[in-house]
């Protein structure tokens, strides 16, 4: 089995005024179970989901951070796995100026920003630095590598390499920034689904914000020779049917773009 489950794929806030029913307006998360492994991709709203999801439940789970903005690890609280003691879960991220990654997540969940901590989890919850270029294998067959993505704080890159099979998972990345660089383009190269940031209408990203646009994305993906583009990330000002156009927009520059939902299951 290898399967992407889109469990929240809205950016920066859920708040969207009711203009977004049919896509949903959760912040990011993605979770890959590839063979015996459950991985996590960020923990924003979404993740309070993958309860309902099935295939997902396991008794081991790798979550692996992009990087510490809120809208990435405002769900983490809400992970009922995380209170489960027949559970253990291994968090990796990338060193922040507040420390290592434990030093971090501990810090946003403290008071009295929250009325919980890391130290209230009942599962064997262990924490792991990791820095860009670096391969995480988990046990189960999967390898998991590393790159560094330009976004304001820095931001991290996963590429789940699987059966001979792979996801891409670039979530906030200003691509603007990385023209001329083929390191993007390689570690996406030749996966079977690329899930990249098209938080901006075309022509309307904001430079410095460290998010790209749909033609960014089907660019990068012509140019990775990726088999499927996800959007993700939308911003939060988007309605369904702006995304519906952002979404017809991509495929007209790469027939494999497509506009998930929160809920959506892929099958690699």
């Amino acid at each position: 089995m290898f399967t992407a489950a889109f469990l929240g794929i809205g950016g920066s806030c859920a708040y969207n005024g009711g203009q977004r029913t049919r896509r949903g307006t959760n912040t990011p998360c993605v979770a890959v179970r590839a063979g015996a492994d459950t991985l996590i991709f960020d923990a924003g709203s979404g993740i309070v989901a993958a309860k309902k999801h099935a295939a997902l439940q396991n008794t081991r789970y790798h979550m692996f951070i992009s990087h510490y903005h809120i809208d990435h690890l405002e769900g983490l609280l809400f992970w009922n796995a995380l209170f489960d003691p027949e559970k253990s879960v291994c968090v990796y991220g990338s060193p922040s100026n507040l420390g290592s990654a434990r030093d971090t997540v501990g810090m946003f969940l403290s008071a009295p920003f929250h009325p919980a901590g890391i130290n209230d989890f009942r599962a064997d919850v262990t924490f792991r630095d990791i820095a860009a270029g670096e391969t995480v294998t988990t046990g189960g067959g999967a390898a998991v590598k590393t790159a560094a993505l330009n976004h304001p704080g820095g931001c991290l890159g996963y590429r789940v390499d699987y059966c001979g099979k792979s996801v891409c998972y670039i979530s906030d990345i200003e691509l603007n920034n990385h023209r001329g660089d083929s390191g993007i383009a390689e570690f996406a190269k030749d996966a079977d689904l690329l899930i990249c940031d098209a938080s901006y209408e075309n022509g309307k990203c904001v430079p410095g914000w460290g998010h790209s646009s749909p033609s960014e994305c089907a660019a990068l993906a012509k140019s990775a020779g990726v088999k499927k583009l996800a959007l993700f990330h939308y911003g939060h000002h988007l309605t369904d049917d702006d995304i519906d156009r952002l979404e017809a927009s991509a495929k007209n520059d790469f027939s494999g773009a497509f506009a998930p939902y929160d809920g959506l299951c892929v099958e690699i």
